[in-house]
Order: structure tokens, then C-alpha cells, then sequence
């Protein structure tokens, strides 16, 4: 039996819901069970602990009611299920008992926050985003063509097949639906083409399985753990002709199916998630992780009648009144309508998007910043945007997700490309204005944009461990990291296993490193030399596809795979910059010795000195502001320097 850290969670699941009500209400009148109460506006607030435990009734009817269980006492199930509920993924993760313990607190939930309502609460008060679009037309059409507006979806609206989900996509034989799943088995699908796409059946259990020779419907077949999730990444861009091509410079990396051990399946392009393929797998209601950031709400008006509709996939979709992350997931149930309890912003990006992970070394080296980024193997997971910029200077000067990002037009690109680009209320060059200067010289990245270097995409949706190396900057990276600063330097990594502990996906633990500062950054490797199949800097249209030892299309002498070769192209245009901005100070103070010496000179001279040495010190200003030192633009860099040290030299002569 795994740890509980709230007590009778466990004997809840075996005792039933009426022990867990009464004990849990004694030790505790505040818990909230059921949900109704968090309604009721004269209960006081449904905090973490009564989060978890409304949980528990659900638990009891899907111990009763899910196949899982069923083909367990017949002996049909291959591989074995561990059950993951609300306790475990909101207070045992990252190392929040730890945490929670040396700040006194009862309990914490550092990757995970809650969200304003769930679809166990009885009733609801959400109206649905159509209703919200009745008032705020732009706001709602923005949000239409978005990402967040499709990561929730009915079988019959995946326009990108012809709703016809188990049809090979890519070229491959992956389906988006899983072997013996069919559209009648599923309440909804997650995900969209950008990345991958996972199942919640009809009794709302994440999809961790498929079925092997026959199907869910009929309860026929076997229930085999993996084999759960479509990947458009292996689908279609990690072919075993492009799988052997990165084997050349990534050793290990797998070109057959056996190679992909626990992270495979059956069919190339569908991999295992939640799941080891025919080893294990979790047993997740998608009350404890799904609805977290991929959410849905319904509007049953009892427990009894929500209960009544569990295992029939139309009757819940009959029901639904919001799905995806919609208007109310950040504004309130009703939002400022009438009778409805939210208003204003009850929720915000960090709900979803600054998942933090708690490590007690990180803490000793900044404690204004003791949590890290949360990992699942050796990429970060997707959702620690904004708990890698807590670290970074930008955090600090007070910009947050909606500084630069329209939170109602996240997708500014066809939602069904596969990459982003995101609508923008400010891009980079907005305040670095500096920097935009040497790219408007033209030059080598002038066509670039600034993310292209700054914001490679690092972070992993799928945790698929079989295919990352930090190391070579890939493979299974989908999203753009919020760090933004580089580390000019031949062996610093930016991610990192436990000191000591080998650089493999299957060591535990790792972290994002940090500078002497205490601040998180970006090795040349990502920044230069990574792969990625969803990275519009690479995958866009007019694209280079940077340096990638696969994917660029500049000449072969620029495709780099170890960051050691990067380091060497770096410093040989920064040298120069280097060396002659030193050469411009050190100019400067001899001037001004030499006109402290020479009070007798003429005022026409002096004036022409001055002049001349302000002219030196307003590049050297340029060149320190700028930061690259002949990255942002070598030719214009190193040309200003020149410039800079011919006025040096004037004054110099004039001196003389």
C-alpha cells in the first residue's frame, strides 16, 4: 500500500463512501465530500485536503462499475495497474510532503493547483462558452480557432480525418484511437495534431490501454496495459529511415520497435503513456489528472444522476456544457452572470502552465527561487513555461504570460499545423530594442527570430523517456521553453541528472541547472544545434531548420551535433567583439590621462577629442547593451568595434 499522507483516503476505497464521510467530517468539519456544499455560499471554502477526498465516492463506483476490474477477476489483463487518485498526483508529487513539513504546512501541492470547479461537483454553475461568446464575440472567435478550444473533442469532430479515427494517419498504421477502442467506448478525445492524442473512456478513466483481440464494447479480448496514446512526432517525422539517421550522431537512440521498450506498442507512431507497454500501467480517473488542465464540465444536477450516465459515452456528451479550456476555466463558473459564483480571473495560465517541482539542493542556491521545474524523465514536462521564467530576470521585472501572450488567441497559426505560433500583444524586439538594431544590419541570423534562439522548444508532452537526449538538444521536445538566456560555454548542460547519477532518461530526478546567478539557462546545444519536429523555427514555413544535424538545410559544415562545435563557432565571432571592446575601454582611460596631462591644449582639440571619445564609448555602450558580443550580428559587430577604435585612434593622434 502506497503512503497516505490524509488519513482513510485508502480505506475509502474498501470500506465505501459512507465511512469515509463520517470519518473524514469528524476529524475535519470543513472537508468537503460530495461537492454540493462547495455550492452552498454559506460553507466555508473547499481547500486541498477536501479536494482530494470528494474523490473517493468516485472511486468506489469505478471499483464497482469499470471493465478494468472485470477482466481482472477473469484473468484477461496483461501487465499489471496501479491506482493514481488525487492524493498522489496533488499532494505526493514533487516533493511535497517534504515541503509541506518544513514550512509547516499541512499539506502542498507544488505541481498541481486546483481548479475552480470539477465535474464531481453537484451542480455546477459554468453556462458553457457559447453563452460567453453571446456577449464577447471577439473574445470567442479567437478562442474558437484556438488550440485550448480543441484539446477536448467529441469522436465526431476530427475534422483532420473525416471523423473517422481509426484511420492511418501519416503514412503510418497509427490510428488515433488504440487497438479494440472505438468511437462508442470514448467520452473524448485529448489532444490535436500539434502533438499527440489520448483517450478518456466512458466511465471518465484516463485511456492507458488498448484491447487486444477483441474490444471494450463487447468486454471481449484482453485489456493490455500501453499501446494507448497516437504520437504524430513518431507517426510521421521519426520514420526508421529518419530514427537511423539521428542512431548515427545519438547512439542508442531506437530504429526497430523492441528498441522502444516500455515506451512503444505494437504499431510504430503509437507509444505507451502512463504506461509501460505490457508491464504496467495507471489506473487515473480523469478526476485526478485529466480535467486538472484538459477539462469538461457537465450539468447533472445530483451525483445520482451523473453516476446513472457513466459507461454511456452519448449520455455524458449529451450532458456536457463545456469542454477544453474555455471561458470559465479562468474566469469563474457564470463568470459576472447572474446567480453565478465566480467573477473576475478565479484562475490564470499558472493554473496549468508553471507546474514546479520541489528540490532541496535548488534551494540551497537560491532561496529567493527554491523550486524547480517539474520533470517526468529527462525533458521538462509540458506545462513548466511558467515556472522556468520564475527563475529568469524577466520574472523578476514583473512580466508574467500575459505580458506578451493574448490569452483568448493562443493559436495565431491553423490550430491543425504541427507547431505553434502564438498570438502576441509583445514580441522581444518590443523592448529589446538594442538587439533589434544589429538584426536590422542584416547578417547571418537577420531573417531569425529571436525565439529561434532564445526559446528552443525543450519541453516533452508525451514523457517519452526511449527518444530524449539532452545531451544532442532532442528528440521529443514540443514546446518552447521560457528561459531566454544563453550560456556561452563548451560543456555547461542546461538539463541535468542528480550529481553522480547517470545522463539517461531512466535516472529520476533531473532538474534544470542554474548559473552563478541562480538562474536558469539555455546550453549552445538547445539553443543552436536541437532537433524538433514542432518548432516552427525549424518546421515553418521558410524555416532553416537551424542547425540541427537532421533537419537543416544549410551546407553540411553547419549542421552541428555536439556542443563543443557550437561553443568554437560562437567564440570565434565573439573573440573579436571581445577583444576590441576591451581595446575601446582601455583607449578611452589613456585619452583621458592624456588630456589630464595636457591642460594646455587648444579647446578646438579638445572639443575634437571629446567628441571622438564619446563617439568610441557610445559603441562600446551599444556592444555591452546588446549582450551577444557578435552573435545578434557578426559582421555589423565587429564592424562598429573597427569603427570605435579608428576614433580612438584620431584622438590619440591629436593628443599626440
Amino acid at each position: 500500500m502506497k503512503k497516505n499522507i490524509f488519513k482513510n483516503s485508502f480505506l475509502c476505497l474498501l470500506l465505501g463512501v459512507g465511512f469515509c464521510l463520517s470519518a473524514s467530517s469528524a476529524e475535519n468539519p470543513n472537508v468537503l465530500i460530495q461537492g454540493q456544499a462547495a455550492q452552498d455560499g454559506n460553507t466555508k471554502p473547499r481547500t486541498l485536503e477536501g479536494y482530494v477526498h470528494q474523490e473517493d465516492s468516485f472511486f468506489k463506483y469505478l471499483k464497482e462499475n469499470h471493465p478494468m476490474f472485470k477482466y481482472e477477476k477473469e484473468g484477461r489483463i496483461i501487465g499489471k495497474y496501479a491506482i493514481s487518485d488525487r492524493e498522489e498526483e496533488y499532494v505526493e508529487f514533487s516533493n511535497g510532503p517534504t515541503f509541506a513539513e518544513q514550512n509547516n504546512l499541512a499539506h502542498a501541492s507544488v505541481t498541481y493547483r486546483l481548479g475552480m470547479e470539477s465535474f464531481l461537483d453537484f451542480p455546477n454553475k459554468f453556462v458553457g462558452p457559447k453563452k460567453c461568446g453571446e456577449c464577447h464575440p471577439a473574445q470567442y472567435k479567437a478562442w474558437e480557432r484556438s488550440r485550448h478550444a480543441k484539446v477536448v473533442r467529441f469522436p465526431d469532430e476530427f475534422e483532420e480525418v473525416g471523423n473517422d479515427l481509426k484511420k492511418p494517419m501519416y503514412n503510418s498504421k497509427s490510428t488515433i484511437l488504440p487497438e479494440g477502442i472505438y468511437p462508442d467506448d470514448v467520452y473524448v478525445i485529448i489532444g490535436t495534431p500539434r502533438t499527440k492524442y489520448g483517450f478518456i473512456d466512458k466511465w471518465l478513466v484516463r485511456g492507458t490501454y488498448h484491447v487486444e483481440d477483441g474490444n471494450l464494447s463487447n468486454m471481449t479480448g484482453k485489456i493490455v496495459a500501453g499501446g494507448n496514446q497516437f504520437s504524430r512526432l513518431w507517426s510521421e517525422f521519426l520514420t526508421p529511415e529518419m530514427a537511423k539517421k539521428i542512431a548515427e550522431f545519438s547512439p542508442g537512440f531506437p530504429t526497430t520497435l523492441e528498441q522502444f521498450g516500455g515506451d512503444g506498442s505494437q504499431v510504430w507512431g503509437t507509444n505507451s503513456y502512463a504506461a509501460q507497454y505490457r508491464k504496467n500501467m495507471l489506473f487515473q480517473p480523469a478526476s485526478s489528472y485529466c480535467e486538472t488542465c484538459h477539462s469538461f464540465k457537465f450539468d447533472f444536477k445530483s451525483k445520482e444522476e451523473f453516476y446513472k450516465a457513466l459507461g454511456n459515452a452519448k449520455e455524458l456528451r449529451k450532458h456536457t456544457i463545456s469542454k477544453g479550456i474555455s471561458c470559465e476555466e479562468c474566469h469563474g463558473a457564470g463568470a459576472h452572470l447572474y446567480g453565478a459564483r465566480g467573477a473576475g480571473m478565479p484562475s490564470n495560465c499558472e493554473r496549468c502552465h508553471q507546474r514546479f517541482s520541489y528540490n532541496e539542493e535548488d534551494a540551497k542556491k537560491n532561496p529567493r527561487k527554491p523550486f524547480n521545474v517539474f520533470f517526468k524523465s529527462s525533458c521538462p514536462a509540458c506545462g513548466t513555461e511558467g515556472s522556468q521564467m520564475y527563475s529568469s530576470a524577466h520574472y523578476d521585472k514583473g512580466m508574467r504570460c500575459a505580458t506578451c501572450h493574448d490569452p483568448h488567441e493562443v493559436t495565431y497559426n491553423d490550430w491543425k499545423d504541427g507547431y505553434t505560433k502564438v498570438g502576441l500583444k509583445k514580441s522581444c524586439t518590443d523592448c529589446h530594442d538594442t538587439q533589434a538594431s544589429f538584426f536590422k544590419q542584416g547578417g547571418v541570423h537577420s531573417k531569425d527570430n529571436c525565439t529561434a534562439c532564445h526559446m528552443p522548444n525543450m519541453m516533452s508532452c508525451e514523457n517519452f523517456g526511449a527518444i530524449q537526449n539532452p545531451d544532442k538538444g532532442g528528440f521529443d521536445n514540443v514546446r518552447a521553453s521560457h528561459i531566454w538566456k544563453i550560456k556561452v560555454d563548451k560543456n555547461a548542460k542546461t538539463l541535468n541528472p542528480p550529481a553522480g547519477k547517470e545522463r539517461s532518461p531512466k535516472t529520476p530526478g533531473w532538474t534544470v541547472a542554474r548559473d552563478d546567478d541562480g538562474r536558469f539557462f539555455l546550453d549552445l546545444m538547445w539553443a543552436c544545434g536541437r532537433t524538433s519536429f514542432s518548432d516552427p523555427n525549424l518546421m515553418g514555413p521558410g524555416a532553416s531548420g537551424c542547425h540541427s544535424a537532421v533537419q537543416s538545410n544549410l551546407p553540411k559544415k553547419l549542421h552541428f551535433s555536439d556542443q563543443e562545435t557550437i561553443y568554437n563557432v560562437v567564440v570565434g565571432w565573439q573573440k573579436p567583439v571581445k577583444d576590441g571592446y576591451e581595446n575601446i575601454l582601455k583607449g578611452i582611460k589613456e585619452i583621458d590621462r592624456a588630456m589630464a596631462e595636457n591642460p594646455k591644449l587648444s579647446v578646438e582639440k579638445k572639443s575634437r577629442v571629446i567628441t571622438l571619445a564619446n563617439q568610441a564609448r557610445a559603441i562600446a555602450d551599444k556592444i555591452q547593451k546588446d549582450g551577444s558580443w557578435g552573435v545578434h550580428g557578426p559582421v555589423y559587430s565587429k564592424k562598429i568595434v573597427d569603427e570605435a577604435l579608428v576614433y580612438i585612434q584620431e584622438a590619440k593622434n591629436i593628443l599626440k
